[in-house]
């Protein structure tokens, strides 16, 4: 069950470097830029959960459900944001450089999220290093899946990609503060 969870928040966080990146396929970037960007956001992805992996555990170990009621909360309130912002049209980035630093401003910015997450999943997650490694394969593949379909259709599924990504954290949040099994 634990793993499903773990690929469930992978899509998830993937989301919404996915919904980020179809936008920039429709603008149109080049392949080798489009590679590096899928790279560097995938290392990002893996990077960013496993710190708050590792955090999440200890205050896990610390503060025992206290803990889990925190990676709750986060869970439902980015969840909450992704879901509005999908449906406002108000979750559009501005596009950074793709040159030099540029384009590990634009992997940290959309792998915030998955430190959160990874502090939420640090609560009751024992798989740290295959679930971080799911994560950033998951957000590299979709990075770079969302460039590919970008350059072929329109601007409307970057918002339903970021809702369904919103609704799948609101429903893991929702999941560890209820103890609910679905």
């Amino acid at each position: 069950m634990e793993l499903i969870w773990i690929i469930a928040v992978s899509i998830a966080l993937g989301m919404d470097a996915f919904s980020f990146s179809l936008a920039l396929g429709m603008i149109g970037i080049d392949n080798k830029i489009a590679l590096r960007l899928s790279v560097v956001v995938a290392v990002f992805h893996v990077f960013m959960p496993l710190l708050g992996l590792w955090i999440g555990q200890k205050l896990g170990l610390l503060f025992g459900n206290v803990a889990v009621g925190i990676g709750a909360v986060i869970l439902l309130w980015l969840g909450s944001k992704m879901i509005l912002g999908a449906i406002r049209g108000s979750g559009e980035k501005s596009i950074p450089s793709l040159k030099g630093f540029g384009i590990f401003v634009l992997a940290g910015s959309v792998s915030l999220d998955a430190l959160s997450v990874g502090f939420s999943l640090g609560t009751f997650v024992s798989m740290i290093l295959p679930a971080t490694l799911i994560m950033g394969f998951t957000a590299g593949i979709m990075t770079g899946g969302g460039i590919l379909l970008g350059r072929r259709i329109g601007t409307w599924a970057g918002s339903k990609a970021e809702a369904v990504g919103g609704g799948i954290l609101f429903l893991i949040g929702l999941r560890m503060a209820f103890g609910l099994v679905f």
